[in-house]
C-alpha cells in the first residue's frame, strides 16, 4: 500500500468517525426534547382547577372561582374564565340587584391562587346598569392564569 491510499483510508476512516459522532449527538438531542416535551405535558396536567377544549383552550373549573359573587347590590353570575394562545379572558353576567342605577365604574378583580395568594389584578369598567338591568363583564389580561381557584371583586381605589 502506498502512501496516497494510506491517506484515502485515514480519511475515510475520519469522515465515518465524523458521521457518527454526528448522528449519535442529534439521536441525544432529540431525546433531550422529548423529555422536555413529556416534562411540560406533565405540568400541564398538573393543573388542578383548568380543563382543556378540543380547540386547545383551557377552560377554569374551579366551584369556588365560578360561583356566584357580590359587589354592593351587584350579582356576578355565569362566570366564565378561559385561556387560549396566551390570553386569559373573564366573562360574566352582572345583574343590578338594587333599586337605583349603578353608575360606571373601574373594579379591581383580584385572581387568586391555591391557598388565598393573588396572582394578579385586572381592572376591567362595569357600566352603567339600571335596577334589574343585566350586563357582561369582559376582563382579559395577556398571561394564562387560567389555573386560579378563586377571585375577588372590589372598588378600585386607584
Amino acid at each position: 500500500m502506498n502512501s496516497n491510499e494510506k491517506r484515502w483510508i485515514l480519511l475515510l476512516i475520519a469522515v465515518v468517525t465524523l458521521a457518527i459522532v454526528l448522528i449519535v449527538v442529534l439521536i441525544k438531542g432529540n431525546n433531550n426534547e422529548d423529555v422536555g416535551q413529556a416534562k411540560e405535558e406533565e405540568q400541564v396536567n398538573e393543573e388542578k382547577y383548568t380543563t382543556e377544549l378540543a380547540d386547545g383552550t383551557k377552560l377554569n373549573t374551579s366551584e369556588e372561582f365560578n360561583t356566584t359573587k357580590t359587589y354592593g347590590n351587584l350579582s356576578i353570575s355565569n362566570i366564565q374564565f378561559t385561556e387560549k394562545n396566551g390570553m386569559s379572558v373573564l366573562l360574566a353576567d352582572v345583574t343590578n340587584k338594587g333599586s337605583t342605577k349603578h353608575e360606571l365604574e373601574v373594579v379591581k378583580i383580584t385572581i387568586l391562587g391555591e391557598n388565598g395568594e393573588e396572582i394578579t389584578q385586572i381592572n376591567p369598567i362595569i357600566e352603567e346598569i339600571e335596577p334589574g338591568e343585566t350586563v357582561q363583564i369582559n376582563a382579559s389580561i395577556t398571561a394564562d392564569v387560567s389555573n386560579a381557584k378563586d377571585f375577588r371583586i372590589e372598588g378600585n381605589s386607584n
